[in-house]
């Protein structure tokens, strides 16, 4: 196998991967994989060194100065590379368990609340005005969102295009299997919670999904397309302008970014995958026209 199928392999699907991602973050965090491979080092150590590198991140945010800006930047930097490379480093291994995602999406969470925390604290110091902390936590809530609504379009995207049932359901029977193995009360506390979240998840997205069913092929042909502009959405497009936003000491105009021209573009992309949709049901519905004309 060479390299590039190797790493092609270590995705999720690239044509649903964000941009930044696929140019530099994975990249970077595929050399890093490339080095661990064989060695005993699983992708949840990977995940702590990324929960360490962002928490540091938040830290250097909240000294409020130029220099603390710059160094958040570095090492959120760190922290994102490390991110997409546990995940990497599952696929490769084929060592991915459901309880490892949860790990990661804690993780991913802590770090979050951490970094526009210590947002919060270094603006507030360096312009001495408690509004900035409420910039900082309009920011984080609107990147949160963001970030659920891309999940949720990439997760669809991957799932009707390799004809899978979704990705709640498919969850739901991996973290019963895991639960039958029993463990340590943490592992089975957080396997049931898991367990409970995507039975909900589940039952939402097939009472919203049901009447949408659509083949995989016709599927791809429509929105193949819009699923690369809604990558723009993802988290790691926020973490890089917060990451630029730092390099120039000027957090506050992240936050102006996610709150204002990041929303109109959520606006615009919904209006858009609205249109596309109805487009794609036209198209279906003229082509099951057309053979129940010629099965006349």
């Amino acid at each position: 196998m060479t390299l590039i199928e190797e790493y092609k392999k270590s995705l999720k699907m690239a044509e649903a991967e964000e941009i930044l991602d696929l140019l530099l973050y994975r990249p970077a965090a595929f050399v890093i994989v490339k080095l661990i491979y064989r060695l005993p080092i699983t992708p949840n150590q990977v995940t702590y060194g990324s929960l360490i590198a962002g928490l540091i991140a938040a830290y250097e945010f909240s000294l409020g100065n130029a220099a603390g800006y710059l160094w958040g930047a570095i090492w959120f930097t760190i922290a994102n590379v490390l991110d997409c490379g546990d995940g990497m480093l599952a696929r490769l291994q084929k060592s991915g368990t459901p309880l490892g995602r949860i790990v990661d999406g804690i993780v991913d969470w802590v770090v979050s609340v951490a970094i526009f925390y210590g947002l919060a604290v270094g603006m507030t110091a360096e312009h001495s005005q408690p509004l900035y902390w409420l910039l900082a936590v309009a920011a984080g809530v609107l990147s949160g969102y963001h970030a659920m609504v891309f999940d949720k379009r990439q997760q669809e995207y991957i799932s009707t295009v390799r004809g899978e049932r979704n990705f709640a359901e498919r969850e739901s029977e991996k973290v019963t299997l895991e639960l039958q193995k029993g463990g340590n009360p943490l592992r089975r506390l957080l396997l049931t919670v898991y367990a409970w979240y995507m039975k909900v998840q589940g039952r939402s997205q097939a009472h919203a999904e049901q009447p949408r069913q659509y083949p995989a092929a016709t599927y791809r042909l429509h929105n193949k397309g819009i699923m690369r502009w809604w990558t723009f959405l993802g988290p790691t497009t926020n973490r890089s302008m917060l990451i630029i936003a730092g390099a120039l000491a000027l957090p506050d105009w992240f936050c102006w970014m996610v709150i204002v021209p990041v929303n109109i573009y959520l606006a615009a992309m919904i209006l858009w995958q609205r249109h596309i949709t109805r487009r794609m049901e036209k198209a279906l519905a003229s082509s099951t026209l057309q053979s129940a004309i010629i099965a006349a």
